[in-house]
């Protein structure tokens, strides 16, 4: 008899250190008054996470200077799965993502990310929710006769 074990939830030290040790996620936010999803390249720095994104995901740094707290609410999610083994984790954050508008900002983080191509905003998002899980995958514990 295989036995499955059950996910485990991440502390949030945990759930950051993981994220910040793949490059990929997925970019969660309102588009048109629909949900969104994009794959962009990330980078953990300073407490949450640096992205490049078009210029859909959050207000130009003009309008968002001039209109305090228009900080866009997103979720990010990133994960390293295996489903040969059925074993890795996910983790999903939920914060506010906002223009880097500081130049010497902007180009360190420019230069932490490799672009994908087309004209990319740096966008910092917070961590204000973090939750995360790992699937152990199967224990084998064979059950024999008589004991």
């Amino acid at each position: 008899m295989v036995a499955t074990q059950q996910s485990e939830e991440l502390s949030a030290a945990e759930a950051l250190r993981l994220l910040g040790g793949v490059p990929f996620g997925r970019v969660i936010f309102t588009s048109r008054a629909l949900p969104a999803v994009r794959p962009v390249r990330h980078v953990v720095s300073d407490g949450q996470i640096v992205i490049a994104a078009g210029p859909e995901l959050v207000p130009g740094p003009a309008r968002a200077q001039s209109r305090p707290g228009s900080d866009v609410i997103v979720a990010y999610e990133a994960d390293q799965l295996d489903s040969t083994g059925s074993t890795g984790w996910s983790v999903v954050v939920i914060g506010r993502a906002r223009p880097v508008s500081d130049p010497a900002e902007r180009a360190r983080y420019r230069a932490m990310l490799p672009r994908l191509g087309g004209p990319d905003q740096i966008v910092a998002i917070s961590v204000d929710v973090i939750s995360g899980f790992r699937m152990p995958g199967p224990r084998d514990q064979r059950v024999t006769a008589g004991t």
